[in-house]
């Protein structure tokens, strides 16, 4: 029994915590930085209607069990400095600036925002306040340095770029939240007739108020492509969370999981609901694959950079 403990105690500790290359990691960061600034951008236009004292919602009532600043700070110039601190402090995390600070900012900005208009808010904005709780975590109960990392990583002596080694757990924290996703999605949709029936597709086609892009209508009548519709998404979604976690499967189940969603953004509006998914999914991208990936990136802006100088240099002499 002792033996089967330290087994047991030895895999928990190396899934959450042996350090590893810190790329991931430090995409997802930058990531979120930069969706957390563009829905602050997103929601500017609607400050004085959902958060202002002569909006919509002039008493936001919150419960004992809610948090948020509006409960204590109750003016329209509250909202403006409580946007602002949201915005400045994205831009900084995503820079990896002061990241401490930025990140514990950012949540509790966030929240703030998003607990002063409930009703105006979907699954995507609830989400990325998720993430930006598990970066607020990480931020206070590890060094500064882990959330500071350049997104190309830095310069090693030979010249090459490396990523140094960092805790493992926020990124295993993504993992298991967007794993557990599906399942709670599934069992919630099964308790409907729609989906059970296998029409549930056309009814989300029909909501015209929800409309994106267009949709031929032989798409949008068809019962036969409704149900495969409808049945291909509740088979995806049952299987991601063993696709994900199966080595050999994990990269179909990231394109699989990744092509559903963009299917919905593309025929409903959905808000940050795919952005804040993707970030979940980067998680599932291994450190030494999103390093060859930024590698990649670095080398063609480069290569860029240096036509671009060239072209210029050129025209600088014609002339």
């Amino acid at each position: 029994m002792s033996g089967l403990a330290n087994r047991f105690a030895c895999g928990w500790t190396r899934f959450w915590f042996t350090p590893q290359p810190a790329s991931t990691l430090t995409l997802m960061r930058v990531v979120l930085g930069a969706v957390s600034a563009a829905w602050a951008v997103s929601i500017l236009p609607d400050l004085q209607t959902f958060y202002f004292d002569d909006g919509l919602l002039q008493e936001p009532r919150y419960g004992a069990h809610r948090l948020g600043l509006f409960q204590w700070f109750e003016s329209d110039a509250a909202v403006v400095v409580v946007w602002m601190a949201m915005l400045v402090s994205s831009i900084g995390l995503a820079f990896g600036r002061v990241p401490r600070v930025a990140a514990v900012v950012l949540w509790l900005s966030t929240l703030t925002m998003q607990q002063g208009a409930p009703s105006a808010l979907n699954a995507g904005d609830l989400l990325l306040r998720i993430w930006t709780t598990y970066f607020a975590l990480f931020a206070v109960l590890t060094p500064a340095r882990h959330l500071s990392h350049p997104l190309f990583g830095e310069r090693a002596a030979d010249g090459s770029r490396r990523w140094p080694p960092a805790p493992s757990w926020l990124v295993r924290l993504a993992q298991i939240q967007l794993t557990l996703i599906y399942p709670a999605t599934v069992i919630a949709k099964l308790e409907g007739d729609t989906w059970r029936e296998g029409t549930a597709a056309l009814y989300a086609l029909g909501l015209q108020d929800f409309e994106r892009f267009w949709v031929p209508a032989v798409v949008r009548e068809n019962l036969i492509l409704g149900n495969v519709m409808t049945w291909f998404t509740i088979a995806v979604e049952l299987a991601l969370p063993f696709l994900l976690w199966t080595k050999r499967t994990r990269w179909l189940g990231i394109g699989l999981g990744l092509l559903m969603h963009v299917g919905f953004d593309y025929v409903m509006r959905l808000g940050f609901f795919l952005p804040a998914l993707a970030i979940g999914y980067l998680s599932f991208v291994t450190p030494a694959e999103v390093g060859r990936a930024l590698d990649w990136v670095r080398l063609r802006l480069s290569r860029r950079v240096v036509e671009v100088a060239s072209g210029t240099e050129a025209a600088h002499a014609r002339s």
